[in-house]
């Protein structure tokens, strides 16, 4: 059987149809598309479309032979078995969906951890119910039940969460301690954010010099990747992360959180939007990032909104307006194809950059000095350095808190500040 599907969307009053999207996740997914059903009406408790509805698809479908059916809506476990019953083929839903991207796409054990976890929050209500009905008849794509009972299925969903909980617990605590190191060098953290294939990862490339796969189908980044660059002679880090989606289901929000996490703890966020889109497509993305930006703790005054692919868009004043009623702040116009509007993004966050300050020191030559010099590499901007007699003439630039913390450690071998100046932006 081909890894062919069939597409219903059920809504209660007109409007906006989120079958194109769910299309894309579909292709995304591996499908091929044979047909999409819409229904306007009022849930169905037994099969969320009208039961004739239902078995006209049924009907239409039958000699298409779908491996999937795949609903735009949650569906209930009842609705899930009813459906399955009459369309006799699997039926998902679109949590369920974008699980299997997930799943396919995962590259690091943090995010393999995180997607069953989500898998397993989302059937631990259903487990019961999914092995009583199970029982009563074959109900396709359901596994794993062999001798156990409903309880004891339930026990040992709950023993897993648990398990991938501690995992991902020990994988949060190592990640801390590399913020930590980083907090410790001052570094200045940029995150890219954004609605999926926004172009991130596009961006994230041009500026990081990097090869990291662009794809054409959406969730293509789904692991947080940091890099390190040079901007206005100091280092920073900026980091790739996974894009937002409308409805993205709230055990996603909360699995990847640790991913998101990097959005939340950057010193700024760069909003990605798609300039190339409609209107009606770029005002839906732009309410999904404000408020997936809102609920993972992000304010306003911490994004740059960037308006991407300006290459392939025209008459975007309209969607600039959006963008600055939304931050109070014109964004920024660009093409991370082409590198067209970078020059003005890389000034803009040059002119967040916080301000250094700048320190001289005479320290004399000891056994612990070589540390001192290696200290001053890694944790600031080594501007000069002299070794002259006895002494090592040194000066830095960099975070006040780090330079205060390098100038008590040199004065414990004896060494001198010569001159500081506070408060100079480089």
């Amino acid at each position: 059987m081909e890894n062919n599907a069939v597409l219903i969307e059920v809504r209660p009053s007109a409007g906006k149809s989120g079958l194109p999207e769910l299309q894309q996740l579909a292709e995304a997914a591996g499908y091929s598309v044979l047909n999409t059903f819409r229904q306007i009406r009022e849930y169905d408790s037994s099969y969320c479309l009208g039961r004739g509805k239902a078995e006209e698809i049924a009907e239409a479908t039958a000699s298409l032979m779908p491996l999937k059916i795949i609903f735009n809506n949650r569906l209930k476990p009842i609705q899930r078995y009813n459906l399955t019953k009459l369309f006799r083929t699997e039926v998902i839903d679109r949590f369920q969906l974008i699980l299997e991207i997930f799943t396919k796409r995962a590259g690091t054990k943090e995010a393999k951890y995180q997607i069953e976890l989500a898998k397993l929050q989302y059937e631990l209500p259903m487990a019961k119910e999914n092995v009583k009905m199970a029982k009563l008849g074959e109900l396709p794509g359901f596994h794993g039940l062999g001798k156990y009972q409903a309880d004891v299925y339930s026990l040992m969903i709950k023993k897993r969460i648990s398990y991938l909980r501690r995992k991902l617990e020990e994988i949060s605590k190592l990640k801390s301690t590399n913020r930590r190191r980083r907090k410790k060098a001052a570094l200045f953290t940029i995150a890219l954010s954004g609605y999926t294939f926004a172009g991130k990862t596009t961006l994230f490339n041009y500026l990081a010099k990097e090869s990291l796969p662009v794809g054409e189908n959406l969730f293509t980044t789904l692991s947080t990747t940091t890099r390190a660059l040079a901007l206005s002679n100091r280092k920073i880090l900026l980091s790739d992360t996974v894009g937002f989606i409308d409805n993205l289901p709230h055990l996603l929000v909360e699995s990847f959180y640790s991913t998101l996490e990097e959005v939340t703890l950057a010193d700024k966020v760069i909003l990605v939007l798609d300039s190339s889109d409609s209107a009606p497509e770029f005002t839906k993305k732009l309410r999904t990032c404000l408020s997936t930006l809102n609920e993972i703790g992000v304010f306003n005054s911490s994004v740059i909104p960037v308006m991407n692919k300006a290459d392939m868009a025209s008459n975007t004043r309209p969607l600039e307006d959006q963008v600055f009623k939304a931050f109070g702040v014109k964004p920024i116009k660009i093409s991370a194809k082409t590198g067209e509007g970078i020059p003005a993004l890389l000034e803009e966050l040059a002119n967040v950059l916080p301000r250094y300050e700048q320190m001289k020191l005479k320290i004399p030559l000891g056994k612990n000095v070589n540390s001192l010099v290696s200290w001053a590499f890694q944790f600031a901007n080594v501007t000069y350095i002299n070794y002259s007699g006895n002494y090592v003439d040194l000066e830095i630039e960099g975070d006040p808190s780090s330079l205060q913390r390098f100038k008590r450690m040199a004065e414990g071998m004896g060494g001198a500040e010569m001159q500081s100046n506070i408060g100079e932006k480089q």
